[in-house]
C-alpha cells in the first residue's frame, strides 16, 4: 500500500511539472529573434515565363507575305503577333541566304529563302530574299530591278463583305479622292465615308482655306467628323505640305491645331495617322526633285508615327508597302508619278483590310 501510494504521489508531481511547463511564455526578446531568424531567410526568385495566349490570341500574322532585301546585312522584323514571339518555332529553308531569329529576317547572301512561323497548328510563311551583296552591285542592277517593290502585304480577299469600316472615315487629299473611285468598283471597304479633296493640305485644314464636302455643304474638317459621329478616322494627308517648305516646316505645329480642334468636337473618336507616300522617280525625268521628295517623306513619316505615339493617336504604314529599293514608288503602282494606279490602290484596300483583321483578333495598330 505504502509503495502504490509513493508512485501515486510521483506521478502526480510530475503531471504538475508538465503542465507548469505548458504555461511558461518566451521572453518577448526570444520571440523577436525567432522571428528575425524566420525573415532572414533566402527570398524565392521569381521565374520568367512566358504566357500561353488564350485562344482569341493564337493567330500568326506577318507583316509580309514576300519581302526582297536590297543589300546583305539589311534586317527586318516582320512579325505581328498575336502569339508572343518566343513560344513562335522561327525557321528558314536557306539560312545562309535569309536567317530568322524571332521573327526578325536578315540578309546574308543573294538568293530567295522560305521563312516558316509555327505555333500549335498554325503555320504562317513568307519568301524573303536579297539582291545584291553591295551596294555597287545593287546599283548596276538596272532600274526595271529597283523599282520592283521591296515588300508584298499577305494577300486579303477583298470581295469577302467587310463592315469594319461602317462607322470610319477616311479624310485625304488627292491620293485619298482617288481611292475612293477605286474603292467604288466593289464597295470593298463596306460602307467606309470618305472626306476627301483634292488639293488639300493639313495647313489648308488648319486655315480652313480648302475644306471638306460633307452632305453637300462645304465644311470644317472638325465639324465635318463631328456631325458624321464616326468612332475612327483614317487621315492620309501631308503630300502637299511636304512639298512646301513653309508648310512642312509647320507641319507638326499645325497637327496640334488640328487635333486640339477635332478632340473639342469629337473626344472619342479614334485617330488613324497614315503614312504618306513616295512618289515615283523617273530617273531620265524628274530623278532629283522626286529624290528629294521621298527623302523628305522618309523622314516625316518617322517623325509622324513618333507623334502619333505621344498624342494618343495610332499608325498605320502604307509607305512599306508602296516603296521600291530606292524609296521611290514602285513602278508597277504609279499613275502619274504623284498618284497611285488601279493596282496601287488595291494594296492600299488590302493594308486596311488586313490590319483590321489584326485588331479585330486582338492587335493594336502602332
Amino acid at each position: 500500500m505504502k509503495r502504490f501510494l509513493v508512485w501515486f504521489l510521483l506521478a502526480a508531481a510530475l503531471a504538475g511539472l508538465c503542465g507548469c511547463t505548458a504555461q511558461v511564455s518566451l521572453p518577448e526578446t526570444a520571440e523577436t529573434e525567432t522571428a528575425a531568424a524566420v525573415n532572414t531567410a533566402p527570398e524565392a526568385q521569381p521565374t520568367t515565363q512566358v504566357t500561353e495566349p488564350s485562344a482569341s490570341e493564337s493567330s500568326l500574322f506577318l507583316k509580309v507575305s514576300a519581302i526582297t532585301f536590297s543589300v546583305v546585312g539589311e534586317s527586318e522584323d516582320v512579325y505581328l503577333g498575336l502569339v508572343p514571339r518566343e513560344l513562335v518555332i522561327w525557321e528558314s529553308d536557306d539560312p545562309s541566304v535569309v536567317s530568322v531569329e524571332n521573327g526578325v529576317l536578315t540578309a546574308n547572301s543573294v538568293g530567295t529563302a522560305t521563312i516558316r512561323a509555327t505555333y500549335r497548328d498554325q503555320v504562317a510563311e513568307c519568301t524573303a530574299g536579297c539582291l545584291a551583296e553591295t551596294q555597287e552591285e545593287l546599283d548596276g542592277l538596272g532600274f526595271d530591278i529597283l523599282s520592283q517593290p521591296k515588300r508584298i502585304i499577305p494577300e486579303v480577299d477583298l470581295d469577302e463583305p467587310c463592315t469594319y469600316f461602317d462607322n470610319a472615315a477616311l479624310v485625304g487629299d488627292s491620293i485619298a479622292y482617288m481611292m475612293m473611285q477605286c474603292e467604288s468598283q466593289g464597295d470593298y471597304l463596306g460602307n467606309l465615308l470618305f472626306m476627301t479633296r483634292g488639293g488639300t493640305s493639313l495647313n489648308g485644314f488648319v486655315q480652313h482655306a480648302k475644306n471638306i464636302c460633307y452632305r453637300g455643304v462645304e465644311r470644317n474638317l472638325e465639324d465635318a467628323i463631328a456631325m458624321s459621329a464616326v468612332d475612327r478616322m483614317y487621315i492620309l494627308i501631308g503630300s502637299n505640305d511636304i512639298a512646301s517648305s513653309p508648310q512642312r516646316v509647320r507641319f507638326f505645329e499645325n497637327w496640334d491645331i488640328m487635333l486640339e480642334r477635332i478632340r473639342e468636337k469629337s473626344p472619342d473618336v479614334e485617330i488613324v495617322m497614315i503614312s504618306n507616300i513616295p512618289r515615283y522617280a523617273d530617273p531620265a525625268k524628274q530623278g532629283s526633285t522626286f529624290r528629294n521628295y521621298n527623302s523628305n517623306v522618309a523622314e516625316f513619316n518617322q517623325k509622324l508615327r513618333q507623334y502619333a505615339a505621344d498624342n494618343g493617336c495610332m499608325y498605320l504604314d502604307l509607305f512599306s508597302y508602296i516603296e521600291d529599293h530606292c524609296g521611290r514608288m514602285a513602278k508597277t503602282y504609279k499613275l502619274d508619278g504623284y498618284h497611285l494606279n488601279q493596282s496601287g490602290y488595291f494594296v492600299w484596300m488590302k493594308v486596311l483590310r488586313y490590319y483590321a483583321q489584326y485588331e479585330l483578333e486582338g492587335g493594336t495598330l502602332a
